[in-house]
């Protein structure tokens, strides 16, 4: 009887670590993740609490369709805390979600990753495309903070990899990292192919420069970075790393894919490049670009913010209307973050910062003739060398804490502007 009690409580005690295994495996994943995803979950709390807030208490503009393709309101729930969120491009990509490329040349101006993903979770979930979105967009958000810690640890200490995390989450636009957008899955897939690519891991960075190739036409210039390191890590004989080379090409040749679809409706290969024109772009040089910005600035809604600094001026319909129609906000960022490139070149490692300079450049040969600087505010939020360079630059207390202030007033503001229908980025 004592010998079988004994093996009875040998067995339990055998057991306990067996059970307890999933637990302490997902508490070490915590601990291992805790900066990202306490930063993940104060952006995600902030964006959900404003957007709900914005859409109960703010006057909103009438909805923007694409192409007369309207989203029906939503209820419950989902009216406060996804409605708000899928405005502008997300009206886009759920039309792409539900009937293709078909329905609208101008549509090839979105690159198919994303609404692919939002078709395939709608498919298997029978949900709302927006919620499917939103899901997809906060989830990559998550796993995009997550490698950019660890990338920005393999260079610097990790208080600037935590600062680069904070600046990255709460700068004024960042909350397009939480909608219907691109911006998450694009951090996501370029971190994740740098983060291979500088771990030797050169198969899963190939794959990830091919879903950024597809998810935004900047997506294949991940490869100048990985090229960079390539060479660095196996030096200039070719022989030596020609086997990782194709890999990479073989990534970055994944728009080929987008190329025969557009072929196979419309029987014109290019059409995302034209497509182009649909959204008022052009092609010019930047000081043209930078030349009409300035002529077409409207600083009115400031002098009447300055003569009548009141809640009721701040909040009024036509003050509003007039900032997100003033080109301020673009050309503001785009003047911010100039010295900010030329410190993140200095500091940061070149493949970096060659990568954003290149990607920050892009958008001044191709303005658009309502908004030359059109969306460069929320372009640079994917730019994660020039964020490790502000994160530099903010390494004392006294200055990172009054960015981080002025970061998250902006954010709030801007957030009401685009959960209620005003033109952002």
């Amino acid at each position: 009887m004592g010998l079988m009690q004994s093996s009875d409580a040998e067995a339990l005690t055998a057991d306990r670590p067996r059970t307890s295994l999933p637990w302490r495996a997902v508490l070490d994943v915590i601990r291992a993740n805790q900066i990202p995803l306490i930063v993940f979950s104060l952006h995600a709390v902030l964006v959900f609490t404003v957007a709900a807030f914005a859409i109960s208490n703010f006057y909103a503009l009438n909805e923007v369709p694409a192409i007369q393709y309207r989203l029906g309101p939503m209820t419950g729930v989902s009216h406060y805390l996804v409605q708000p969120l899928r405005n502008w491009d997300g009206y886009w990509y759920s039309l792409l979600a539900n009937y293709g490329y078909s329905i609208y040349t101008s549509s090839a101006a979105f690159w198919p990753l994303y609404p692919l993903l939002l078709w395939f979770g709608a498919q298997i979930t029978n949900w709302d495309t927006a919620v499917v979105g939103l899901i997809i967009s906060n989830v990559s958000f998550l796993f995009a903070l997550i490698l950019l810690y660890r990338l920005v640890r393999l260079d610097f200490s990790e208080g600037v990899a935590r600062r680069t995390l904070w600046l990255t989450a709460f700068f004024p636009t960042a909350f397009y990292f939480s909608a219907m957008y691109t911006e998450s899955l694009f951090l996501l897939v370029t971190v994740a192919s740098i983060y291979y690519g500088r771990t030797g891991r050169w198969g899963r960075a190939a794959i990830a420069l091919g879903l950024a190739a597809l998810t935004r036409n900047t997506g294949v210039l991940i490869g100048i970075p990985l090229l960079i390191f390539l060479i660095r890590q196996y030096g200039w004989r070719p022989r030596h790393w020609w086997k990782q080379a194709v890999q990479l090409i073989i990534g970055g040749l994944s728009p080929l894919l987008f190329v025969l679809d557009l072929n196979r409706i419309w029987g014109d290969p290019f059409l995302m490049l034209s497509a182009q024109k649909g959204w008022a772009r052009y092609q010019a040089w930047p000081w043209t670009t930078l030349q009409q910005s300035f002529h077409m600035l409207d600083t009115s809604w400031l002098t009447r913010l300055f003569n009548s600094p009141t809640w009721s001026t701040l909040t009024d319909p036509y003050l509003r209307l007039s900032f997100a129609e003033s080109q301020f906000y673009d050309l503001f960022i785009f003047l911010v973050f100039i010295p900010i490139l030329a410190y993140t070149l200095w500091k940061v490692r070149g493949a970096y910062s060659l990568y954003a300079l290149v990607v920050f450049a892009l958008p001044l040969f191709t303005p658009s003739h309502v908004h030359p600087l059109m969306s460069v505010p929320r372009f640079v939020i994917v730019l994660f060398p020039l964020f490790i360079g502000i994160a530099l630059l903010t390494k004392r207390r006294w200055i990172f804490w009054p960015v981080m202030a002025i970061f998250v007033i902006q954010f709030i503001g801007l957030l009401i502007q685009f959960s209620t229908w005003f033109w952002v980025a």
